[in-house]
């Protein structure tokens, strides 16, 4: 089924979902290129490095856009790399998150991916059976070592073609299973991995070489997930471990929380990563005349899903300027809204519904910030600046702070708490359209 923009409330409700990143058919019917220069520079390093390792750091706000210009880079690059999407956060929540974690979890999809039946199926050449075995010991007797499992059984039709790829694809599996829901499991393999971690980057590597020379295909590691630990947690991974974070013997992708940008220790880690950014959608320029280019692809990303009778002129204006530029917030208002028109009974979204919408938004900043955060954003809505200050990492955090690059990087308040400060800041009225 081909897919287009909705034609109704229900379908915009469904196609609109902030939780759902772009990809397969839904990347080719709604997505709206940004002219990422992001994607454009990571593609190129990836191109002139040839298939050599490098490691990558792509940084931006919860929500920018981060997943799916990924998605969008992975379709550009075809079948030029072995791809395999790594997604933390489906095993370890963030606020529990340790590099060892980030290692293991990484390497066990990168297992899944080179075992998967069908691959191996199809593959000009397998992976030589002494490498499988190598994959197989270490997850059994380095990462479970003693502990009890259930161990996959041994397949009818032995030998690499299926053999020893199903029991490594079994195995990866049930340390997936066991380390995400087992705590006290989790504990044991990290306590003992810390010594060992080198054993599993190493047969990494040798199966990321093998998939090279047989698939003639470089391993991609795309690491997501990895930038929603808070600033102190994520500090632990890529300041204090740089070095098991770029030990795979391939190339990698990390996202990247984007108040670390923002720190005296950023700099230490360049020698290890190269760094790209997504910044924000500009709905106004630094000195805050509005930026066409950046709501006229806010606008088009609301064509493409849903069809223009669908929202108000007016309501639809009203949306583009309270998602402040970052575009799960801008799926996230029109879902709302859309709910709130069919709730009413409505055909169409208007001004009443859009305005519950970002009201909506509003109370969940008005539980998030302290009364010490105004001054602090009054001061930011006038010089524009970034900084290295703690309490602007967490407005960053948080998207009370948001970062924009028309120009040189700055930041500006979140759109919708304009009105806020107004309430609580002496003195301070904001220009009339940015208060939404």
């Amino acid at each position: 089924m081909t897919l287009g923009p909705a034609r109704d409330l229900r379908e915009a409700i469904r196609i609109f979902n902030p939780q759902r990143p772009l990809e397969g058919e839904a990347l080719h019917a709604y997505y709206a290129d940004r002219g990422s220069t992001a994607r454009r520079d990571m593609r190129t390093f990836l191109e002139l490095y040839a298939g050599e390792p490098i490691a990558m750091l792509f940084t931006g706000h919860s929500g920018s856009g981060k997943t799916t210009e990924l998605n969008k880079l992975i379709e550009e690059l075809g079948d030029r790399y072995f791809v395999v999407k790594v997604s933390t956060g489906t095993i370890i929540p963030p606020t529990d998150l340790t590099y060892v974690d980030v290692i293991l979890i990484a390497a066990m999809a990168l297992f899944r991916a080179a075992s998967d039946a069908n691959l191996i199926q199809r593959a000009p050449a397998q992976i030589v059976e002494g490498v499988w075995e190598q994959v197989k010991q270490v997850i059994d007797r380095v990462i479970f070592g003693d502990l009890p499992y259930r161990r996959p059984a041994q397949p009818a039709e032995v030998g690499v073609k299926v053999g020893i790829p199903s029991i490594v694809q079994g195995l990866a599996l049930e340390f997936e299973a066991r380390f995400k829901n087992e705590p006290h499991t989790r504990r044991q393999i990290r306590e003992r991995m810390q010594d060992r971690l080198s054993e599993v980057i190493d047969r990494a590597n040798l199966l990321s070489a093998e998939i090279r020379h047989r698939y003639r295909a470089p391993v991609l590691l795309v690491v997501e997930d990895t930038d929603k630990p808070d600033p102190a947690r994520a500090g632990e991974l890529f300041f204090d471990h740089p070095q098991s974070l770029t030990a795979f013997n391939a190339s990698v992708i990390y996202t990247f929380p984007i108040a670390l940008r923002y720190t005296a220790k950023f700099n230490e880690v360049d020698r290890y990563f190269k760094c790209f950014r997504m910044p924000n959608l500009p709905l106004h320029d630094k000195a805050g005349a509005a930026d066409e280019s950046g709501r006229r692809v806010l606008d088009h990303a609301i064509a493409l899903r849903m069809d223009a009778a669908l929202i108000a002129p007016s309501a639809r204006r009203k949306i583009i300027l309270a998602s402040g530029g970052v575009m799960r917030m801008l799926i996230g208002l029109v879902q709302n809204a859309a709910v709130n028109a069919y709730a009413r009974g409505a055909s169409c979204i208007e001004d009443p519904d859009a305005d519950r919408a970002i009201a909506d938004l509003r109370k969940d900043f008005i539980a998030a910030l302290k009364s010490a955060d105004y001054p602090i954003l009054a001061a930011r809505y006038r010089d524009k600046w970034l900084s290295s200050d703690g309490a602007l990492q967490e407005l960053l955090q948080m998207r009370a702070l948001l970062e924009y690059e028309n120009g040189e990087p700055w930041c500006d308040v979140h759109p919708v708490v304009l009105p806020l400060m107004a309430e609580r800041v002496p003195g301070f009225a904001p220009g009339e359209e940015r208060a939404t």
